[in-house]
């Protein structure tokens, strides 16, 4: 078993950059750049991984049209495996995503095709050669959303370590959603506000507590431009600080994030050092438009690590 198997988000992205305004009705706001690219929380991730040198699968649904031929060819190109993705006569989910000159984004989503996506679709013959089940894009995922524990479960019988990161879900039921499945994770991986709905908390400690009281072995908040609190099984706990960079585009950061985090605990890091190289390849993601063209190879990425001002780690 080797590598990382990556269910959840496989969608096109259509980013726009700078967006100042929306344009009124009947009117045309200019922008400096607008791009295709695969997205999606699984995508991104897998993508990550692989520049990391680590084999990824991409598990999920895409349409039988332009986007879904496009997304085929250019994760063939990164060396992803795209023998679990299933085709459907459904379009192949998109989003709009408009990039602030600060980097920061809003998006217009539609489910498409991975609306459809559930646990039945998944090919275990092939899946299950990973050492990692990794859900990604969880809480925007229509029908896998209810399934996903029992997939996660599916998963733990074959041998696997289980991961899961959460995506904002405008529905409010992140919470129901997430209740099964974390007695199931080896590793559960939220941003800070997604934890904060979860559990009504907002100190990242208590969190993560209250994480692991439900069955959770290894709890990763994302702060953002604070860096990740972790906290292992064992209550060993850490606060990991960010490596300092000028933001271009933020989309896929925490999905770099979570690949670079899974890649050192593949590696044998220990959790602090897991954690610094999710926040050093998150580091790298956001200086570039969109959620690929930053991330580095792990050579160039542990020489940024080497060469950036060296974060420091809070112990508890």
């Amino acid at each position: 078993m080797d590598g990382v198997t990556c269910v959840g988000g496989t969608l096109v992205d259509i980013l726009a950059r700078p967006v100042t305004m929306m344009p009124n009705p009947g009117r045309v706001e200019l922008v400096d750049e607008m791009r295709l690219a695969p997205g999606g929380c699984a995508v991104n991730a897998a993508s990550a991984l692989t520049r990391l040198g680590v084999p990824a699968r991409l598990v999920g649904r895409i349409g039988r049209d332009g986007l879904g031929d496009f997304l085929v060819r250019t994760l063939v190109e990164r060396g992803i495996e795209v023998d679990c993705l299933v085709r459907t006569d459904t379009g192949t989910s998109a989003s709009m995503v408009f990039v602030s000159p600060g980097g920061e984004r809003c998006l217009l989503h539609t489910l498409g095709a991975m609306g459809t996506f559930d646990e039945a679709d998944i090919d275990w013959a092939l899946a299950a050669r990973s050492r990692v089940f990794f859900v990604a894009q969880f809480g925007l995922l229509g029908r896998f959303d209810w399934s996903a524990a029992s997939a996660l479960a599916r998963a733990r019988d074959c041998g696997m370590l289980t991961a899961l990161d959460t995506v904002w879900d405008a529905t409010g039921r992140l919470s129901d959603k997430v209740a099964p499945c974390l007695p199931l994770l080896d590793y559960f991986l939220p941003s800070y506000d997604e934890a904060k709905d979860i559990t009504g908390l907002t100190d990242p400690r208590a969190m993560a507590r209250s994480f692991q009281d439900r069955g959770v072995g290894t709890v990763g908040i994302k702060l953002g431009e604070d860096g990740c609190y972790l906290r292992g099984p064992d209550g060993e706990e850490v606060t990991v600080a960010a490596f300092p960079v000028t933001a271009v585009d933020a989309t896929g950061a925490g999905d770099a994030w979570c690949a670079g985090f899974i890649a050192g605990v593949l590696s044998g890091r220990d959790l602090a050092e897991a954690g610094r190289l999710g926040n050093a390849v998150a580091a790298c993601c956001v200086t570039a438009l969109g959620a690929y063209d930053g991330i580095r190879a792990m050579p160039e990425t542990l020489a940024f690590m080497a060469g950036a001002s060296q974060p420091k780690s809070a112990s508890g």
